[in-house]
């Protein structure tokens, strides 16, 4: 398939189509808490706690509050494709970014952004960890490194976060 935006064109590669069941894997495994690291950002290293919550069917959510800004995900399904949704509020940003499956490998699912061609990103899933890499025009810009830590937020943390992860953006 071949995606054409602002005079831009992506070749969306499937070494495996995303099927139900890579759907429901990567719903399975993202959800919930982790605690980790963006190891590689512009500002340096940064801590990285994240809940992921199934906030309805078919689509999972979290918040990190870092240092400098918040991270919304919000992955969502239409029409038998993932979505993704990414706000980081880093110098005041309030404009979320729409992403889209470009390609898919074995644990990796590739994402880029039809209307700001100079973002793409991979989630790895490598229990008990997820890798999340972000590349700005090709080069990498953030790499995050995530561990499963389920029970190391509280009852009512989980509920406010939740609340949080789960609004729209």
């Amino acid at each position: 398939m071949l995606v054409l935006c602002g005079g831009s064109a992506y070749a969306v590669v499937s070494n495996a189509p995303l099927t139900e069941t890579m759907i429901d894997r990567f719903s399975v495994v993202v959800v919930g808490t982790w605690d980790g690291r963006a190891i590689e950002t512009p500002v340096g290293p940064v801590d990285y706690l994240i809940n992921f919550y199934e906030c309805d069917k078919g689509v999972i959510a979290g918040v990190a509050k870092l240092r400098v800004s918040n991270h919304h995900w919000r992955f969502w399904r239409a029409n038998d494709e993932l979505h993704l949704t990414f706000l980081s509020t880093f110098g005041g940003n309030q404009e979320p970014t729409q992403l889209v499956v470009s390609k898919i490998e074995e644990n990796t699912i590739w994402f880029h952004a039809p209307e700001l061609a100079l973002l793409t990103l991979s989630v790895t899933l490598a229990e008990p960890r997820v890798h999340i890499r972000v590349f700005h025009h090709h080069e990498p810009h953030v790499y995050i490194q995530l561990t499963r830590a389920d029970g190391l937020m509280t009852n009512e943390e989980r509920a406010e976060s939740k609340e949080k992860s789960c609004k729209e953006l």
